[in-house]
């Protein structure tokens, strides 16, 4: 039997339905997470009712491509002709602000990072002014399990087992390509909705040098991990301030 052809008036009203439904109207909340990992650091964040996680992930990049590109490439997953919101984690939020440069975003929101020239650490400084990166031979970051357990053990006390459900994009190309990123990084962007979270006891970006932030205490670098709650809460807050 040949099914009947769905009225073309009903299908329309079903589609304005779905349109006006809560799960039609959730604002998507894009995350992007930090060097080297993978977003399931932020799978104990909630949101509240009406947004919806999305997880943009890294993918590898050309070893010369630039910032800008790489942000712009990202982006191409994102909607942007609904109302969203962008959320970066340490590197993460380096792409992020890149990404509001060329986007709309309801909101921006830092998590562990920098937003000001004022903000960049001293170690990202001297990096810059001695080109460090630069005279770093191409075979040192071929030992990424060397360079990966060396950053836990000396940040987090914890070891690459204990980091490996996060710490999955080590492909050496992308290190180098990030740290190189990251440590030259100078911030421009223009956003009047940034929002700043940050651990006190952040142990990469010191909390002491930050302006214009919202503090986790006792937050270290790992808090969207360690202290979701904490972290959830000040972000629900954040994403229903009215716009």
């Amino acid at each position: 039997m040949t099914p009947l052809a769905e009225n073309p008036k009903k299908g329309l009203f079903r589609r304005l339905a779905d349109a006006l439904s809560p799960s039609g109207r959730k604002t998507n909340v894009y995350f992007i997470s930090g060097m080297c990992y993978n977003c399931s650091v932020f799978d104990n964040l909630r949101l509240p009712k009406g947004f919806r996680k999305v997880y943009l992930e890294w993918t590898i990049p050309d070893p010369d491509e630039p910032l800008s590109h790489y942000a712009r490439q990202m982006a191409r997953a994102i909607d942007s002709k609904k109302p969203f919101v962008l959320v970066g984690y340490s590197f993460g939020a380096v792409i992020m602000q890149e990404m509001s440069l060329f986007l709309k975003p309801q909101k921006s929101v830092v998590l562990s990072s920098f937003k000001d020239k004022s903000e960049i650490p001293g170690l990202f400084r001297f990096v810059q002014k001695t080109h460090l990166a630069e005279w770093v031979p191409d075979e040192f970051f071929e030992q990424t399990e060397f360079i990966t357990e060396a950053f836990n053990r000396t940040l987090f006390h914890a070891t690459n087992a204990e980091m490996a459900q996060y710490m999955t994009v080590t492909d050496p190309v992308y290190v180098q390509w990030a740290v190189t990123q990251i440590t030259g990084w100078v911030p421009e962007n223009n956003s009047d909705r940034l929002y700043h979270i940050h651990g006190t006891e952040d142990q990469i970006f010191p909390y002491k040098q930050l302006t214009n932030v919202i503090p986790i205490p006792e937050g270290d670098h790992l808090m969207v991990v360690k202290m979701a709650d904490q972290v959830s809460t000040v972000l629900d807050s954040i994403l229903l301030l009215k716009a």
